[in-house]
């Protein structure tokens, strides 16, 4: 009986052991827990880039637009010297570009050779002729340069800060003020990214109808509606102002021609202005 007693209690302390054991090994080789939360370790996908850091070519949907159409708006919403196209002439000639190497262009050149204000777009017939354009245009800026740096120096900053832009077979040119460059170049951007955001323009007043509300020999007041909107000007007399007939043949009510001799940009508000010329509208 005491034999068979003490072999039992040896069964159960090898039982105890092995489980003991076999608990020890599991809790040296643990079975790793995935983590739920994001690191930022090797491996993590790169975020995708932005359009605005993809290459700067032209998205096939957008190669077709007319060149003519986007330089006349741009020139229709700031204001420049006066501009006349150029021709078949003014490609070869004044820029140098052989017409084979141009599918459409629209060159807008000063009628007044008394500013360097020139704006032109071009599209390439392929895309190696991309490169033919750019060299025809370094070469007007060269002689541009050469033009006016003996001859006004704020004409000659222009042409130093032109804006030569490339898109696919597109190119634009511009020389002029800051707000014709910028607002040139969103226009045309804005063609190959419209996610870009559309530059607003200050709008300014020039020449325009309106009617006398105030009349007087130190100054005028006018007022001159447009699509519900209402915009008032007080004027003084600009040093060379003109009144044809006289300034004492208006009178409070006349509606009349008005140009300012500089433009105004729209306010909130009276606007101030100075006055150049004034004329009755016809009855």
């Amino acid at each position: 009986m005491r034999k068979k007693i003490l072999c039992m209690a040896l069964v159960g302390a090898m039982t105890l052991s092995m489980a003991a054991c076999g608990g020890k090994d599991k809790e040296s080789d643990p079975t790793p827990t995935p983590s739920t939360v994001p690191t930022q370790e090797a491996g993590e996908p790169t975020p995708e880039p932005t359009t605005s850091e993809e290459p700067t070519q032209a998205p096939s949907q957008f190669e077709d637009f007319d060149v003519a159409e986007m330089v006349d708006g741009i020139l229709e919403r700031v204001e420049t010297p006066a501009m006349m196209p150029g021709s078949d002439m003014e490609l070869t000639e004044i820029y140098g570009i052989p017409a084979e190497k141009v599918d459409a262009y629209a060159i807008r050149i000063p009628m007044m050779n008394v500013t360097a204000t020139e704006i032109s777009a071009f599209r390439a017939a392929t895309e190696e002729d991309v490169q033919a354009i750019v060299d025809g245009i370094n070469a007007r800026v060269q002689s541009l340069t050469s033009q006016w740096e003996s001859y006004l120096q704020d004409q000659l900053e222009l042409v130093q800060n032109h804006k030569l832009l490339v898109q696919g077979r597109y190119v634009l040119f511009v020389i002029g003020d800051d707000e014709l460059s910028s607002y040139a170049e969103n226009v045309f951007m804005r063609k190959f990214d419209p996610s870009i955001e559309e530059m607003v323009l200050v709008r300014k007043f020039r020449e325009f109808q309106g009617i006398i509300k105030e009349l007087s020999e130190d100054k005028i007041v006018l007022e001159y509606t447009e699509e519900d909107k209402v915009y008032t000007f007080e004027c003084k007399y600009a040093e060379y102002f003109y009144a044809e007939g006289g300034l004492e043949n208006f009178a409070v009510g006349d509606t009349v021609e008005c140009t300012l001799e500089e433009p105004v940009p729209e306010a909130e508000g009276t606007m101030q202005a100075s006055l150049n010329y004034m004329a009755k509208t016809m009855e």
